[in-house]
């Protein structure tokens, strides 16, 4: 099982290291940045959204929702409201308070989270992992959007409803919903381009990563700070807190392991569209990414005790 964590996170790291390569040769420029960004979340993210939604719903009951909700809602809610603790005590610069708390909230869900948790939990992790994606992606792609824009108007929010990602997820619940499936070449179809997500959102994080300063990344103590938190105190936090009233170990161990991702590649394109601060939002992404090998393995023993 550790093998496959292992194997996930250094796919992953392969990814950012030809998006590295490529901004290091100008194959990418920075003017290109915001065109991929956009691809990945208006067209790539929403096919692997969707297709996130193919289980079966008959196994489970109206209270195991409920409580896959509430979890869903509290593990997104700590995590801000938590990080906006802590950057309330830094000198950071607004902007970059913003990104800590993007980024310690809005985790590798999909990317990392599909393939370990397939392996560990099978179809009920899977299921469970959807529904707190969902929840997770309600909140990115409306007070995430904000939170990177740095706009407060909250009646401003109602266009982020329209966004491909949610329409995906809200098209997803009612298929779900229904029992309906698409058709078998629109299903393949959205499977393939759903399967560049992982590949495009690291490449776009490894090119960002590209135009910063690498000595000044590899010293930089703020990094190190936010991984401590991302990696550790969230999901140490986390298994605490619902270890003392969560008795199913798959959704207690479903929902540690996600509170234990390093941050979402996806924080660096909507960084990368809706503010200056792409490059600096990948140093996030990147170093946890590298750091989570060694993290996830060890959460993945505290749950086998």
């Amino acid at each position: 099982m550790i093998t496959t964590v292992i194997d996930q996170c250094l796919i992953l790291l392969i990814f950012l290291v030809i998006g590295f390569l490529c901004s290091r040769k100008n194959w990418i420029h920075k003017k290109h940045m915001s065109s991929l960004s956009n691809l990945l979340t208006n067209i790539v993210l929403p096919a692997a959204i969707l297709t996130s939604f193919n289980v079966n719903i008959a196994a489970y009951n109206l209270n195991f929702f409920v409580i896959i909700i509430c979890i869903s809602l509290f593990l997104v809610a700590f995590p801000f409201l938590l990080s906006k603790l802590l950057v309330s005590f830094t000198h950071m610069e607004l902007a970059l308070k913003k990104v800590w708390i993007g980024c310690c909230t809005y985790s590798n869900i999909l990317f990392i989270g599909i393939p370990i948790i397939g392996t560990l939990y099978d179809e009920k992790g899977l299921f469970i992992l959807v529904i707190y994606n969902t929840i997770s992606n309600l909140f990115l792609f409306t007070l995430g959007i904000r939170l990177y824009k740095n706009d407060v108007n909250f009646k401003s929010i109602g266009p982020s409803l329209l966004s491909p990602a949610l329409l995906a997820s809200f098209l997803g619940i009612l298929l779900l919903i229904l029992d309906v499936s698409l058709p078998k070449t629109l299903t393949t179809a959205l499977d393939e381009l759903g399967s560049m997500t992982a590949p495009l959102s690291m490449i776009i994080t490894g090119a960002l990563f590209g135009l910063i300063n690498i000595k000044k990344f590899m010293v930089s103590k703020n990094i190190y700070i936010f991984c401590f938190v991302r990696l550790i105190v969230i999901p140490g936090l986390v298994f605490v807190i619902l270890n003392t009233f969560i008795t199913d170990k798959v959704i207690l161990g479903v929902m540690v392991l996600s509170a234990g991702m390093p941050a979402g590649a996806t924080n660096t394109s909507l960084a990368t569209i809706y503010s200056d601060k792409g490059p600096e939002t990948s140093q996030y992404v990147v170093m946890s990414s590298i750091l989570c090998i060694i993290t996830l393995p060890i959460l993945m023993y505290v749950l086998s005790l």
